[in-house]
Parts: C-alpha cells; structure tokens; sequence
C-alpha cells in the first residue's frame, strides 16, 4: 500500500475543474449527486483542482456558499471514501483548517501513487500546460507564507475582489490554446520521465487519453473534463482506467 495512494485492486477516481459557484446551487447539484453516488464505495478520491471556482481560505467553511458541498465530501469520508485534494489555480487557499472540517487531506500541488504496479502521478495541470509566465511568478509569490497570511487576513468581501480582478487579469493576459495532441505529450514528457507511467490532470478544459511508448514502456496520459458547460469527464480505476462522463 503507497502511504499517499491505494493500491492495484481499490476502486478510485479523479476529478477536476469542477468550478462550483457559491452562487449557483443548480450549478452545484451535478457534482453533489456524483459524490453522493459514484464517490461512495470508491476507495479513494482525488479531487484535482479548480474544485472550487474561488476558496477564500477558512472564512468559506463559515459560510454557506459551499454548505452542501462540504456535507457531502464529510459525508464521503465518514463513509470510509479516503478523498485527497490537490489545489488548482482556483483554489490554492484550500489548507490545514479545511481538512479539520472535511476530513480530507490536502496533498500538495501533487499526489504520486501506484497503481496496479504503475507509478500514477496525478496534478492539477497548471504547471503542466503552462503558457503564461505572469500567473507562474503570481502563484510562485503566494506560496510564501508571509504573503498568504495577509491575504488570508483580509475581509471577507476585499479578497473576493482581489480573486476576481486576477482572474480578469488572466483571462486578458492569456490567449486561447487549442492543444494539439502532441502539445499535450510534449509537457507530459518530462513527468514520464521521472519515472511516471500515467499522469492525470486537467486545468485545459479539453479531456482526452493519449498514449506513447517512451523508453521502452508504454506511458498514459489522462486530460479530465470540465464541469462548467464541457461533459464532466472524470477518470475511474477499476482493474483498468477509463474517462467517464457525469450526466
């Protein structure tokens, strides 16, 4: 058994970029019915990134913008459902204080884990497909400490500011990609290179699995989907993987 993962016969399952909005509890109901029932019975979730689409730190878990979420992830766990989360580029303010509540675990900007005796290294995506330098030096400066606690400081309604302005500012400064298959392998490669066999992750908002032999072995790439007008991909183990669409 891996100490951050399961092992080759657990059922587990990843999703990403599900962008629930604290204002749209329509827009929340899908991904409450997946997790109250596809998540049960799974011996592992990972959630990996943009789960939320903005997490102003411990101030949500007072609040009701995410209410019937986190009831479900505590749900999930309680039910045995071993849930990790990795921050995306939405909600890298997750931390310590919502595993207390929830019960999942926070991993980090990845999770690495074996998987029917292949190395499984699942992230966000965001620094895989990467193409714009502004958010890695912003996202680079909130990683201090001193810098995340201000900000966690702030009122409630100022930080919600501040997240909406920066996401205005990437959308300006960002042009549109369409990522050509060999794109995607090209910022795989240096995973696979490491010593992965499957990389998961999202972020691109374009699901697919690609394949390619690479020293001699055959590796797999997996682009979750996302839940925000796009088919709700979300990837399942099973004895083998494959990319399911939610309804």
């Amino acid at each position: 058994m891996d100490p951050d993962g399961v092992g080759a016969l657990g059922r587990i399952a990843f999703v990403s970029d599900v962008h629930l909005k604290p204002e749209s509890p329509e827009q929340r109901r899908p991904f409450v019915e997946f997790l109250n029932t596809q998540a049960r019975g799974l011996e592992a979730l990972y959630l990996l990134g943009d789960i939320f689409d903005y997490w102003l730190g411990p101030r949500h878990l007072a609040s009701e913008d995410y209410r019937d979420v986190l009831e479900e992830i505590r749900a999930c766990v309680r039910s045995g459902v071993r849930v990790f989360f990795v921050p995306g580029n939405r909600d890298y303010f997750v931390e310590r204080r919502f595993e207390e509540f929830t019960g999942v675990r926070v991993a980090g900007e990845s999770v690495s884990i074996e998987v029917a005796g292949r190395r499984l290294f699942g992230a966000h995506g965001d620094f895989v497909f990467n193409r714009n330098p502004k958010y890695a030096a912003y996202r680079r400066l909130m990683r201090f400490g001193l810098m995340r606690s201000l900000y966690l400081a702030l009122p409630r309604v100022v930080g919600r500011g501040i997240v909406r302005g920066f996401r205005r500012t990437s959308v300006r400064t960002t042009p549109p990609v369409r990522w050509s298959d060999e794109a995607l392998l090209e910022g795989a490669r240096p995973f696979f290179r490491r010593g992965a066999d499957v990389l998961v992750c999202g972020h691109i908002h374009a699901p697919r699995h690609l394949q390619e032999r690479l020293d001699g072995r055959v590796r797999d790439l997996f682009v979750l989907g996302d839940w925000e007008g796009g088919s709700r991909e979300w990837l399942e183990f099973d004895g083998s993987f494959r990319l399911r669409p939610w309804r």
